[in-house]
């Protein structure tokens, strides 16, 4: 038997706060997650660069995203129980359902991370030679860190890759049981923003 669609509308009413709910919690781990493995990205490029992260906005950031996470508490299971969620997970079929508003404004064109980093290194490499990077956010701070390296982030993200992994390996940093996986996953995460 086939439910009705004012039924199936009514179900969507009443699952959509719950889902949304599971799915917010899951997303803002996993944001905050993301967020730390930037910050860890951004401080190793400021490493490369012989500036101390401590004295940027990076140290802070890293700091509050690590103390939220200790608070949940984060565990790999968590992660990967998170991932998988994620994964399967697809609620959709409640946006199908909810009433639509009649005037949808025409949708606006979103600033990408990477054209905006472009931006941003156009900028650092012309107009700002000598910045305050005491005073700039991490996102700032990462332009600024590519900008050192080439003129795009095309040009750039492979030479900041490179000299990571230089920078790990001349500070004896690689642990004994890391992989060659696991150093690809750790420097490349320059090539998935």
């Amino acid at each position: 038997m086939a439910i009705r669609p004012s039924d199936r509308a009514r179900l969507a009413r009443l699952a959509g706060p719950r889902l949304w709910q599971k799915r917010h919690e899951v997303q803002h781990r996993v944001q905050l997650r993301e967020r730390v493995r930037f910050c860890m990205l951004v401080a190793m490029l400021l490493e490369i660069e012989s500036i101390d992260p401590e004295a940027t906005s990076v140290a802070r950031t890293l700091r509050e995203a690590r103390a939220e996470l200790t608070a949940i508490p984060d565990t790999p299971e968590l992660e990967e129980a998170d991932d998988d969620y994620l994964a399967r997970e697809d609620p959709s079929w409640i946006d199908d359902w909810q009433p639509k508003p009649r005037y949808r404004p025409p949708p606006r064109v979103e600033k990408t991370a990477r054209g905006e980093i472009d931006r941003l290194i156009g900028r650092y490499r012309t107009d700002c030679k000598d910045m305050d990077i005491t005073k700039h956010s991490v996102f700032d701070l990462f332009a600024w860190c590519l900008s050192k390296h080439g003129a795009s982030y095309a040009e750039a993200a492979p030479e900041c890759a490179k000299a990571a992994k230089d920078l790990l390996l001349e500070l004896d940093l690689l642990p004994e049981e890391m992989t060659a996986d696991d150093l690809e996953r750790s420097i490349l995460f320059l090539h998935d923003q």
